[in-house]
């Protein structure tokens, strides 16, 4: 698996991600870009002239992606910022916690500019799964809307 992407899948109520990469990082990349194509359906009209760092600290990979994406969440409501440029720089375990370090760029939402897409209430953890191998990562995961 060289490319990294994501794709929607159908869901009876909410939105549901499949995301995958050539490694892990990029597999969590790619959910946040499932979540801000969500929140802002093109990407392509937000500037990436801010940028933001952000570090997540977790007890398992599951409970780091559903805090990583839970921040996104937390910055847009708060800040009201939405990202076109995500890159996870690493995930790692230390001391038997995972850390996860990535770095943003975006700009404060715009309505006039950016398009309104699905309201996200929450990230869940149903049905998230987290799948990897040698070839790579895959990830599944829902979007409460």
């Amino acid at each position: 698996m060289k490319e990294a992407g994501f794709e929607f899948r159908d869901h009876t109520a909410d939105v549901q991600v499949r995301c995958w990469g050539p490694n892990l990082q990029a597999a969590f990349s790619q959910a946040a870009y499932g979540l801000m194509t969500t929140i802002t359906p093109d990407l392509k009209k937000v500037t990436p002239n801010l940028e933001k760092k952000i570090v997540v600290k977790a007890e398992d990979k599951a409970s780091l992606l559903f805090d990583f994406l839970s921040e996104f969440l937390y910055i847009f409501d708060v800040d009201e910022l939405v990202f076109s440029q995500i890159h996870v720089n690493k995930i790692e375990k230390t001391n038997g916690i995972y850390i996860l370090e990535a770095k943003l760029k975006g700009e404060k939402f715009n309505k006039k500019k950016h398009d309104i897409g699905i309201e996200v209430k929450a990230i869940t953890y149903s049905f998230l799964n987290i799948d990897e191998k040698k070839s790579g990562s895959i990830i599944d995961i829902v979007f409460d809307i």
